[in-house]
Order: structure tokens, then sequence, then C-alpha cells
């Protein structure tokens, strides 16, 4: 018999099928031996061979959990395609652990504006990434960093909500881009003593805005960012406009959200 006694704040909501190695104090309980859980951790992070075999696909209690498993393949394949071993490395493990991806990849991008459904970061984040194309004057190692940065711009989102979707007090009130290293700190210290450039890098990207950023892609990443949702919005706020409508809003709370079209020839009258 074990008994587990800390306290973490997402690992009981770890699904069936997520491989632990567990550090144990064992103990005598009347006439019977106990062990007690004094720390899990993903196996896959604890024992190297172990780790290098899991990277190489995507964890079926992850695909299981998601209310878009296509999205979430996509995502996945589009992680392995990266050159850079090291950021591909990163990806991986963020989307192999299960108190980071498990919420990522079920709550909302916002309350009631644009991706507001279950798993809508997941799907913001893969529409947003399919925006970011490499422009000419960019190294491809500039291209990965910026689709890395882009693809966890909102990870900060997971402090922000509950289990059932709906969203806490840190959530109202706590802005979610001051999470997002909190969130990542664990493989941020992995990638820093990979590559400590690739780690300042990243930071660049989830930096306050300013008018001329160290890496300019930073700016196509909110860009992408600022693309897709507007995208989303605006096909919700015209889904049950009649076709010759040329102004339309969301309803509710949330950012301004009013958009317009131009009319075809055949539908002006």
């Amino acid at each position: 018999m074990a008994y587990w006694w800390q306290a973490f704040p997402f690992r009981s909501f770890w699904p069936d099928g997520v491989e632990v190695s567990a550090s144990v104090r064992p103990r005598r309980l009347g006439q019977e031996w106990v062990l007690d859980i004094m720390d899990l951790r993903l196996a896959s992070f604890a024992d190297p061979d172990l780790h290098n075999r899991a990277m190489s696909s995507l964890p079926n209690w992850l695909l299981s959990e998601t209310p878009y498993p296509v999205h979430l393949r996509e995502l996945w394949a589009h992680i392995q395609l990266m050159t850079n071993a090291s950021l591909r490395r990163f990806n991986q493990r963020i989307l192999r652990d299960p108190e980071i991806s498990l919420f990522w990849v079920n709550i909302p991008a916002s309350q009631t504006h644009h991706h507001a459904e279950k798993g809508g970061l997941l799907r913001h984040s893969v529409e947003a990434l399919r925006l970011l194309t490499r422009m000419e004057p960019m190294t491809l190692l500039e291209w990965e960093i910026a689709r890395t940065a882009l693809l966890w711009h909102d990870a900060g989102k997971v402090l922000g909500y509950e289990q059932n979707g709906k969203r806490n007090m840190e959530g109202w009130t706590v802005a979610h881009e001051e999470a997002t290293t909190e969130v990542l700190a664990p493989h941020l210290a992995w990638l820093r003593q990979q590559d400590p450039d690739l780690v300042a890098a990243l930071k660049i990207h989830w930096s306050s805005r300013s008018s001329r950023p160290l890496m300019p892609g930073r700016i196509q990443v909110e860009a992408c960012d600022r693309m897709s949702a507007a995208l989303d919005s605006r096909q919700q706020a015209f889904t049950a406009q009649p076709s010759h409508r040329q102004f339309a809003c969301l309803p509710g709370p949330g950012p301004a959200s009013r958009f317009w079209r131009p009319m075809t020839e055949g539908r002006r009258y």
C-alpha cells in the first residue's frame, strides 16, 4: 500500500497511461510495510533512454483528452520537423508534461471572445502557427524560435482556468502573459542547459511590446496571434447575419470586435 502526502496542483488529474517515476519512503504501519510517496516525476524525464524513445511519438493519453485530435496531430508534425534539436525537444517535453498539456489542450483561448470553446486555445495556437511564414531575411533558427514562442505565448492561461474550463480568480485578475515563464519554468531550465541563447530569444518574444524589439520576429508573432483571434471573431460575428449585411460585431464583454466586409457584385442588391 502506498500513501501520497504531497499536494501537487495538477497531478491528481493525470489520466491513466502516464508512466511515472516515484520517490518513496518505506515505514511500518502495524504489521505491514507501507510506502509514503514523496514525489512523482514523469518516467520519460527521469530516465534518459526512456526519454529519447518517448519523444518520438505523441502520447495517447493526451490525444484521448483533447477535443481537437487532428489539430494536436498537426501540431506534433510541425514540432517533429524542427531542425534545431534543442527547440524540438523543448516543445516535445511540454506536450508530454501532463501538468501543462492536459490543461492547454482543453481550455478556451478566451472567455467570450475568440476561440472561446473547450480546446479553443489549442485551435488558436495551431491556426496562428499556420500564419507564421518564414520571411526571406529570417534565418531558419530565427523562424523556429518565433514558431516556438508563438506556440506557447498563451501557456500562462493554464493557471487561469479550473479543470472544468471555468476561469478562476487568477485568470480574472492577472494578465496571462505574466505567468507564461512560470508555467514553462522547468522546461526553460532544461533548455538553458542546452543553449542559454534560446531561452533569451524566447523571452524576448514574450516580453512587453515595443516599437523596435531586439528580434523582429516578435512583431510577426504578435501579428499572427492577433490575426488568428480576429479571423475567428469575425467568423462568429457574421455567422448569424444575412449575406447582404456588411457590419457585424460580437455581443457581450471583451475587446471591441466590430467588423466590416466588402460586398461582391452579385450580393449588393
